[in-house]
């Protein structure tokens, strides 16, 4: 634990910028939930089973740990620097494949730019921008790929038994089980280039700055 009057300004302003976040993640779900609640339109199974809710309830955590210690140490630890390297990937390919496959023309409410625009662009050029974080190593790969693994397993097992899928390409039923197990493998392939990716940038920045 560090004295506040140690810790570089940069790192206090990072760090006041990932508590900005954090609230203003919270405060979007605030509004998308009173809105829903207000219509009787929330339905927490339905909405507790959708990737971008659930990775997003997750930033809120990664975002509010990273402000404490930006506050409170020099240098972030390998473990937080290796589950936020996941979740800026699971926040870039969330906000790709919304706007680019899910995203409606009416649908740029306060909660979708925030969750699907806003945020996914904070993390990525946070962490394009930031290089004194500490050296992680590649097991990232597969410990980030395994959580949407496992999510899309039990979504597929849930949709079996419901009949109901939170997202169209892995309804069996519109696209066929060919179509859906090729979607899977295109984005399993994608979380872990994207996630190999935070890696290699994270070894390239320790590189650069060992020969500075």
């Amino acid at each position: 634990m560090s004295s506040v009057s140690t810790i570089p300004w940069i790192r206090r302003i990072r760090g006041s910028a990932d508590l900005i976040a954090g609230l203003t993640i919270i405060a979007a779900f605030v509004v998308e939930l009173s809105d829903q609640v207000r219509r009787g339109e929330f339905e927490p199974l339905f909405h507790f089973s959708y990737l971008t809710n659930q990775t997003n309830y997750s930033n809120i955590v990664v975002l509010l740990a990273g402000a404490y210690l930006a506050f409170s140490r020099t240098q972030d630890t390998v473990l937080y620097a290796t589950i936020r390297a996941n979740f800026v990937a699971y926040a870039v390919i969330v906000g790709t494949v919304y706007n680019a496959l899910l995203r409606e023309p009416d649908h740029f409410g306060f909660h979708n730019e925030v969750t699907h625009v806003a945020i996914p662009v904070y993390l990525a050029a946070d962490w394009l921008i930031r290089n004194n974080r500490p050296r992680i190593s590649w097991n990232t790969v597969w410990i980030g790929v395994s959580y949407p693994v496992v999510w899309v397993g039990v979504t597929l097992l849930r949709g079996a038994a419901t009949d109901w899928y939170p997202y169209f390409f892995l309804n069996p039923n519109t696209l066929g089980w060919p179509g859906v197990i090729a979607y899977i493998i295109a984005i399993s392939i994608i979380f872990a280039g994207l996630i190999a990716g935070m890696v290699a940038l994270n070894h390239l920045q320790h590189r650069r700055l060992s020969t500075s």
